[in-house]
């Protein structure tokens, strides 16, 4: 694996070298374990790192942090810490195992060997680890053949009351399944339809589900995520009248095609939460009073909430722009909204007319500013100043309707306003 680990940035190579060299003068073992080593079996790209120390990791990561100068937080109640080293986060965690109390719940957790706490996590291509110590740096431990079911492209669980212990293992295992094209093995497929027929899904948490959910939509091609969750999980986790059809998937295609035209077009303007758009997709059809439902008893946040629920109540508005309106009136209606809502409308809707109006105003509207403000009306005696903001206002829709330039246009479209009122 060392071989694997110089493919590593620059940057996690000095990280991986430096606690290597500190665990060894303080005599703890520590190992790189989970995702990471998977993607790089896998041969994939590596954002971030995780530790495992036999140890206080808290303790562990404070001294690393203060040697390469980093950002540094900690967990207390999972024993965990987190370094942000020039742009790059390495979770620490204290090796741990793990005892649930009850289905759904968060466990409780009380330090353990590196072999417990590999046995704890939810699939065996996500239970290896890359020793980090120097008597075996970059050696792989896989003591659950998690090797063999990655080369097998399997999703397995390590014992029989994984999905009982965490239910939220039933979506990652979709989630995985789907990422790598992989299948989930028989018994652990058996297991996972058992947890489902039984409930174990909705006793979880909402905020729990929420994050999950929030990481399938952000996976590549979401909707083939969503699909499977439908075959085999259906979403009345979220809401019961949730049905998604043919017109819903298609949707979801119309979406990701939106998304490559807004990216390749406009690359100046801001970046989408191109996740929203997917919830969005799945909850359109819930009423007004079931969205504000979800999103409470789920937290999202605010953002989160205004963007879908702004979709929600500006769907049936934004037809007006299948019509030849003003320039004015596009600028009027798309103003208020945010860009995701603005693509998912492009998305939703096949009409010639509302897409010229949308590409325009994406092309030429969303950052037009007026040249005079009100102390240019002032500075020629334009009284009373009370009008000032209606004026400028009615100005600049002028400035659109008119193609107006320059600043002395403006500030004759002005006066003409002002004389009117």
């Amino acid at each position: 694996m060392i071989n694997r680990l110089k493919k590593l940035s620059p940057q996690f190579r000095k990280i991986l070298k430096s606690s290597s060299s500190l665990a060894n003068s303080l005599g703890i073992n520590i190992y790189l374990v989970g995702g990471v080593v998977r993607d790089l079996l896998l041969r994939k790209s590596v954002l971030d790192l995780d530790i495992v120390v036999e140890g206080d990791a808290i303790l562990f990561a404070k001294k690393l942090a203060d040697a390469l100068k980093s950002d540094f937080s900690r967990h207390h109640s999972f024993g965990t810490a987190t370094i942000n080293f020039n742009g790059h986060k390495i979770d620490f965690a204290t090796a741990r195992t793990e005892k649930y109390s009850h289905r759904g719940v968060l466990p409780k957790v009380s330090p353990a060997t590196l072999a417990k706490d590999l046995l704890r996590r939810d699939f065996t291509i996500n239970a290896m680890a890359i020793s980090l110590n120097k008597k075996d740096y970059g050696k792989l431990i896989d003591l659950y053949n998690g090797l063999e079911d990655l080369r097998g492209g399997l999703i397995r669980i390590l014992h029989p009351l994984s999905f009982h212990d965490d239910p939220t293992r039933i979506l990652r295992a979709i989630r995985f399944e789907q990422r790598f094209s992989f299948k989930i093995e028989t018994n652990t497929f058996k297991l996972l339809k058992e947890a489902l027929s039984q409930g174990y899904l909705e006793l979880v948490g909402p905020h729990r589900l929420r994050d999950e959910i929030i990481i399938i939509l952000k996976e590549n091609n979401p909707a083939k995520y969503v699909k499977r969750i439908k075959k085999l999980v259906g979403f009345s986790f979220i809401d019961k009248t949730i049905k998604l059809d043919k017109t819903t998937f298609q949707l979801f295609k119309k979406i990701e095609q939106a998304i490559l035209y807004y990216k390749k077009r406009f690359k100046k303007h801001p970046k989408l939460d191109t996740w929203l758009l997917s919830l969005a997709a799945i909850l359109i059809k819930l009423s007004s009073q079931q969205l504000k439902r979800v999103f409470h008893d789920f937290g999202f946040r605010k953002r989160e909430r205004d963007v879908v629920c702004s979709i929600k109540e500006g769907i049936n508005k934004i037809k007006k722009l299948e019509k030849d309106i003003k320039a004015s009136n596009v600028y009027i209606m798309l103003k208020p909204y945010s860009f995701e809502s603005i693509i998912f409308f492009y998305a939703y809707y096949q009409s010639k007319g509302l897409r010229k109006n949308i590409e325009y105003f994406l092309q030429s509207l969303v950052n037009l500013q007026l040249k005079i403000k009100g102390r240019d009306l002032k500075a020629i005696n334009l009284k009373p100043e009370t009008l000032y903001g209606k004026v400028l206002r009615k100005t600049f829709h002028s400035k659109i309707d008119k193609g107006l330039v320059s600043k002395a246009q403006e500030l004759e479209e002005a006066k003409r306003i002002f004389k009117r009122h």
